[in-house]
């Protein structure tokens, strides 16, 4: 009975090691030399009237010693899973896309559209949320080619380049999972940094403004900053804000225009709240605090009366530039700060469309409450 026992476990030890070498024999060998590790994706329109996207890729292939090698190839299509089958043919190794940190859209695809291209990234398990989205001035393509002083790779490079200034700068979070959950949701425009080619080099020269998946405008980075402060709680490394002192009614500044001051290590809080659901009017709450690095002109900075002068004439100048970008932003029809979120959440209708929306928006007002505080001004008064 015992030795029956003993046989019958080993018929079943022998077929689960028969099975397992099966399965292990059925799985996708992925073999790192044979391999091109795309890192970023580019999607332009194509010239081709019979086909409709320009996909380029970035891609890293380790050689034999482990050197890395970059990879750059385009093809055109209609869809871009179909791109992918005209790719394999031109590179002699498999790609692989799990590792994709930056896609960027060529600015006459995003002026159409890109929603159709994005949605399928979400779909694409092998592809993360946290990929980082762009649109290219020009094409993705001439974006993607170009060379960067570093000589990295240029994946590598627009993925750090973005990362530091929505971690640090003036640019709004531009991730995949951000982008589509702003899409979907209403109330809100998404809003991309958008890239270009200065003197031979890739920079972010501002954010493309999206109504609902298209390109409709720009920003420029002295908007960018403001954009950002009334998104929430954010800290900055420095800024540069020019005032207005002409018409200024201290006579402790001087009546100079323009005065250029510099702050560092800069926090914001800001805060909108639905004031009036008639009209509507929006109550706008910023606070600046940050270090008077530098001036412009010799200021006597010694005196309260002087910092507490120019805290009041940066207040006001923030004041004036954001209730004119507001406008600028109502008549492009587009709500990046998310005001239409603030009046859904506030008003908790079931009933709210994006088009009911955009309609009360070209009325919306705002009402600004806005203070600028020097923490530290580099002497002791």
């Amino acid at each position: 009975m015992i030795i029956r026992i003993i046989r019958s476990r080993r018929k079943r030890l022998v077929l689960l090691i028969m099975v397992l070498v099966l399965c292990i024999g059925c799985a996708r060998q992925m073999i790192i030399d044979k391999l091109s590790i795309v890192i970023a994706l580019g999607y332009d329109q194509s010239q081709q009237e019979q086909e409709r996207i320009r996909t380029t890729i970035i891609a890293y292939h380790a050689t034999d010693n482990q050197a890395k090698n970059t990879l750059l190839t385009s093809a055109s299509n209609n869809t871009s899973k179909g791109v992918r089958t005209k790719l394999n043919l031109k590179m002699p190794t498999q790609d692989v896309i799990g590792q994709v940190r930056v896609i960027a859209y060529g600015e006459p695809i995003a002026r159409k559209g890109i929603i159709t291209l994005t949605d399928t990234l979400q779909r694409d398990s092998d592809i993360g949320t946290n990929v980082y989205l762009a649109i290219a001035g020009g094409s993705a393509e001439q974006i993607m080619s170009a060379t960067n002083k570093q000589q990295i790779n240029m994946g590598e490079y627009l993925y750090e380049l973005i990362r530091k200034n929505v971690n640090y700068g003036i640019i709004p979070s531009s991730n995949l999972h951000h982008f589509l959950s702003t899409y979907y949701r209403g109330g809100k425009d998404p809003v991309l940094p958008y890239l270009e080619l200065q003197q031979n080099e890739v920079v972010i020269s501002g954010v493309a403004l999206m109504k609902d998946d298209r390109m409709v405008g720009r920003l420029n980075e002295d908007d960018c900053l403001l954009l950002k402060s009334a998104m929430g709680n954010y800290k900055f490394d420095s800024f540069e804000l020019a005032l207005s002192l002409k018409e200024s009614n201290h006579h402790y500044l001087p009546r100079i225009s323009p005065l250029f001051i510099t702050l560092t290590n800069i926090k914001i809080k800001s805060n909108i709240k639905l004031a009036q659901e008639e009209g509507p009017v929006f109550d706008v709450r910023i606070r600046v605090k940050g270090q008077l690095k530098e001036v412009s002109e010799q200021i006597d900075l010694e005196k309260r009366e002087t910092i507490h002068a120019l805290e009041h004439a940066a207040s006001r100048q923030i004041a004036a530039q954001y209730e004119v970008l507001f406008k600028r932003l109502q008549q492009m029809q587009v709500d990046p700060i998310g005001y239409g979120a603030v009046y859904r959440t506030s008003v908790r209708t079931k009933q709210f469309a994006t088009e009911q929306w955009r309609d009360m928006y070209k009325h919306a007002r705002i009402r600004t409450d806005i203070k600028v505080v020097f923490t530290n001004v580099g002497i002791t008064s």
